[in-house]
């Protein structure tokens, strides 16, 4: 199976360095034109299905992206990480901000709220074994969630262990990649 996951599109919140986490943050008009070229980028590319985050952010990318072209599908394990008591806050250093890496796996950081990586690892990991169920190998999906979640798909596709950089992918606003799974 084909799976391209893609990152929403620009928010206010993402230039002022504000952890989301899971509040609903819109699109800015920048991110809508991102989403506008992620949907150029990919307008050849015949999608089976998309499945995307109910976070306005994720959701209005992925509206825009596949413009009508396949169904939908929203899933709540798409959603961002908790940032917890963090949200809303300017981070410009997590590990400044909180005290230590809260992508390292073996620290598996739950401090003031914030949902542990490994949590992120496993929603991801059951969402992935899921879609392999439902849909044969010759499908090609789109993915459109969160920078976190990304990371943990990704993690979850080309595998990871308790030294895993965290941190090694990084997905820029309407980036979208493509992954054999």
């Amino acid at each position: 199976m084909k799976i391209y996951i893609a990152r929403h599109g620009q928010t206010d919140w993402n230039i002022a360095h504000k952890a989301q986490g899971s509040t609903d943050i819109p699109l800015n008009d920048t991110g809508i034109q991102q989403a506008m070229s992620l949907q150029e980028k990919i307008k050849d590319i015949k999608f089976d299905l998309c499945y995307a985050s109910p976070l306005k952010r994720a959701a209005k990318t992925a509206e825009i992206a596949v413009h009508g072209g396949c169904e939908i599908v929203f899933d709540d394990r798409l959603m961002e990480r908790s940032f917890g008591d963090y949200e809303g806050e300017v981070v410009e250093s997590w590990t400044e901000t909180v005290g230590e890496d809260i992508g390292d796996l073996r620290l598996n950081t739950a401090k003031n709220n914030l949902e542990p990586v490994c949590n992120v690892l496993l929603r991801t990991k059951a969402f992935l074994d899921e879609i392999k169920t439902r849909h044969d190998d010759d499908e090609t999906i789109l993915i459109v969630a969160h920078g976190q979640i990304a990371r943990g798909l990704h993690h979850n596709i080309v595998g990871y262990d308790d030294d895993t950089d965290w941190w090694s992918v990084e997905y820029g606003n309407a980036e979208a990649r493509e992954y054999d799974y």
